[in-house]
């Protein structure tokens, strides 16, 4: 391909330059009427920053777009292409005598690109250092006065002194728009803009996908987008923000001389990069939608988002809408309050700090505080209010007429929120009466706890008896205080006592894991009996629900590759599951150790890929009901002394009479095993826990862990680096550099192979997990020789 390149080059200059406008050549990096750039020639910039060419497919034979690059970067990763939606077979951009631009190629397809509307003295499209395709008079160019830029027209790509906005003279609403794929430039799923609020005087950015919110940053408060750290500025960059008559617009500059830009990519995540020239890859330097907290409406109405677990918290004098909701990690209801408005000037407003403002924002002029707090009292909908002083020139009252949505703490970027309540506290010294007030509520307060946590003990007392459903009665089993030993069931309820003696009364030198529920220690019985205990937190975020439903799971069932559940133990409020001891600890402890996944050979990996398979086959289809493990990745899986494989962790599956599909509002799991279905949209079924179980198959044949893997020079993740070779022929390079290659690569191939159906975007292309067993047959692997659809990635 490299020697053909030049001669269709050739070819497509001949065929173009028959055209009615002759081609004189240009200048380094500027165009004069008359003049044209085909295909194959570039304009590059006065200090040789920025380039300006046609990139895509070869000529002739696919798709042709005129984009910009950096230089010495190369035009694989384009910063503006000018015709998105109208690839050219093989193209020239035309510069008139007349200033009109347009592109055409040599089967006559014309795509305008300016048409001057009025006449210009000395026309001339120049490509500046800044990466900004300009048109207009020559002698104004230098004061910035452009009759059209590219800067105007962004695609997925912001470079510093870009805007994302809109001006009110020209009617230029500048926003960014994802790739449809990695090599189509046309609109894909995701829209970033400048949203202008209420008559654009509370600006704030937002995310769409189809019309949809997802994301959002802001209001801008005249200093910052409230709640939006990775906007503040840094090290690498200064955002600014322009609000006036005539525009609203968002930009950034760079604070050293460093090739910098803001992207917005497939997955639409929206990241600030920066080209690092030492690995030749671009380095994120920060990321807007980087958590939980920064998808809209994470915990409801009135509910606060706080970290990444994410955890929800409501405002004082509110509570959970839904306790038995938020018991199971969905916040979707929000908060509510505890007492009823007065919807009277009796209301008061309770002042909440550093707190990003809702969503919702309305514009009631230029008020003093006072005059805020006195109109928002008498309009019944005023739920709070905040003043900020945007432009510098005042302060404006800002009020929120409904629920307060989409709020998280921040303690950097946030904000003062005063909310309504029907008795709140205000912010004066506090008298002598009322310090007494408050210490007898404090004792009230803790007497009631006291109940509280004495009635709590009581019924998980009463509760341990039924935490397991059989059809047979419960009996008790001699030595055992809690007397729950269950028929039909090996699962025994132990003493408090046996295992805190078993685990050295949970000493920090027996712990040998840590998860979402707890610490896991290990633990030898009086029996010499070798255990895994896993004991909750007080703050774990799993609760009761969850641990009821580990224990009713694994007590019926039964396999090899399934780990084996020994008992349970309820003390007071705490919680502890009892395992059979794993010498091998978790998969992730080996394959992702430099020093221990030397060790695993590739007959071993395999016997650990089919091992899991065959567990998942068990849940999904062999077993009495279709269980949907929902958290399958390379912590949950174990190995005992021979490296057998056993799925682990149990909590948040899901249990179906058949193998339906089901949606949630809440979703759970663990960053980079988790299929589109249900990062987009909620829905999970059988074929999610295939996603994930391809997304392990090439951590394990790669030893490279899928979420934060970034290949050095093809810059894409670790799935997508393994459909690149897959397509290429050389997919035996994903293999473990670490450990000797086999001498039948068959099974590996295989292995990458089932790894790729597994992780394709549509559920109904994926196989399922007894297709998946059959797959990895070791008489199978040399015939597995069809081809995979594109994966997600």
């Amino acid at each position: 391909m490299g020697t053909v390149l030049p001669w269709l080059f050739t070819l497509c200059h001949l065929l173009i330059s028959k055209s009615s406008y002759p081609s004189y050549g240009a200048a380094n990096d500027s165009l004069f009427p008359n003049q044209s750039l085909t295909d194959g020639m570039n304009l590059v910039s006065s200090n040789e920053i920025f380039e300006l060419g046609f990139f895509g497919s070869p000529p002739f034979i696919g798709k042709r777009y005129l984009g910009l690059w950096y230089k010495d970067i190369g035009s694989s990763t384009a910063v503006w292409v000018g015709n998105v939606l109208d690839p050219l077979r093989c193209g020239e951009l035309v510069f008139n005598q007349r200033g009109c631009i347009f592109l055409q190629d040599y089967i006559g397809t014309t795509i305008s690109v300016y048409k001057p509307n009025q006449i210009v003295l000395r026309p001339v499209l120049k490509l500046l250092d800044s990466g900004n395709l300009v048109f207009g008079d020559s002698r104004n160019l230098t004061a910035g006065e452009y009759l059209w830029q590219s800067f105007d027209h962004p695609v997925d790509t912001l470079l510093p002194g870009m805007k994302l906005g809109w001006d009110q003279k020209t009617g230029i609403d500048r926003s960014m728009r994802s790739w449809r794929t990695s090599v189509d430039p046309a609109p894909g799923d995701y829209l970033f803009r400048l949203d202008s609020g209420d008559s654009g005087h509370s600006p704030q950015l937002v995310l769409e996908k189809k019309q949809r919110r997802v994301s959002r940053w802001g209001p801008w408060d005249g200093q910052k987008f409230s709640g939006s750290d990775a906007l503040m500025e840094n090290d690498y960059f200064r955002p600014m923000f322009n609000s006036n008559t005539d525009a609203f617009y968002f930009t950034f500059e760079a604070k050293y001389d460093w090739s910098l830009k803001l992207t917005l990519n497939l997955e639409g995540k929206i990241e600030f990069l920066r080209w690092n020239n030492a690995t030749k890859r671009w380095d994120i330097v920060n990321t807007l939608n980087k958590d939980i907290c920064d998808q809209y409406r994470t915990c409801g109405p009135f509910g606060v988002c706080i970290g990444e677990d994410p955890r929800c918290w409501c405002p004082d004098g509110f509570t959970a809408a839904s306790q038995d909701d938020w018991n199971k990690k969905d916040f979707t209801e929000g908060c509510r309050r505890i007492t009823p408005l007065n919807y009277s000037d009796k209301d008061l407003f309770v002042k909440n700090t550093g707190l990003k403002l809702p969503d919702n924002v309305t514009y009631w002029g230029m008020l003093h505080p006072e005059e805020c707090v006195e109109k928002c009292l008498k309009e019944s909908s005023c739920m709070a209010y905040t003043n900020i002083n945007i432009n510098g020139n005042g302060s404006k009252c800002l009020v929120w007429l409904g629920g307060l949505l989409d709020m998280r703490r921040s303690q950097k970027s946030g904000n003062d929120i005063f909310i309504r309540m029907a008795n709140g506290r205000i912010d004066a010294p506090v008298s002598r009466w009322r310090r007494k007030l408050k210490w007898i509520v404090f004792v009230s307060m803790m007497s009631v706890l006291a109940i509280v946590i004495l009635v709590t003990y009581i019924r998980y007392r009463y509760r341990v008896r039924r935490i397991v459903v059989l059809d047979k009665p419960e009996v008790n089993q001699p030595g055992n205080s809690q007397g729950a030993f269950l028929q039909g069931t090996n699962v025994i309820a132990y003493d408090f006592s046996v295992l805190a003696a078993a685990t050295n009364n949970f000493s920090l030198d027996n712990k040998i894991g840590h998860g979402g529920f707890g610490n896991v220690y290990k633990g030898v019985l009086e029996t010499g009996v070798e255990i895994a205990v896993k004991k909750q937190n007080v703050t774990s975020r799993q609760g009761f629900r969850e641990f009821e439903n580990e224990v009713k799971l694994i007590a019926k069932l039964q396999h090899r590759n399934l780990t084996k559940l020994l008992g349970y133990c309820i003390h007071g409020t705490e919680k502890s599951l009892v395992y059979e001891f794993m010498e091998n600890n978790s998969l992730d402890k080996v394959i992702f150790d430099p020093a221990r996944r030397v060790t695993v050979t590739w007959p071993t990996r395999f016997n650990i890929i089919k091992g899991v398979a065959k567990g998942l086959a068990y849940m999904h289809h062999d077993s009495r009901l279709t269980i949907i493990h929902r958290d399958l990745k390379a912590s949950n899986v174990l190995l005992d002394r021979e490296m057998t494989p056993k799925i682990s962790d149990l909590g948040l599956s899901r249990v179906f009479e058949d193998d339906v599909e089901e949606k949630t509002q809440h979703v759970i799991g663990t960053r980079g095993y988790m299929p589109p279905e249900y990062l987009e949209n909620g829905y999970y079924s059988t074929t999610s826990d295939v996603f994930s179980f391809g997304i392990l198959a090439l951590e394990i044949v790669s030893g490279e862990r899928n979420w934060n893997y970034r290949h050095p020079i093809y810059d894409v993740g670790l799935v997508g680096y393994a459909w690149r070779i897959w397509t290429e022929g050389t997919a035996i390079e994903l293999l473990d550099p670490l450990i000797e290659k086999p001498a039948d690569c068959n099974e590996v191939l295989g292995c990458i192979l089932v790894g790729l159906l597994c992780c394709e975007r549509r559920t109904e292309d994926r196989p399922s997990m007894a297709q998946v067993v059959s797959l990895l047959k070791e008489n199978e692997m040399s015939r597995l020789n069809f081809m995979p659809q594109e994966p997600y990635f």
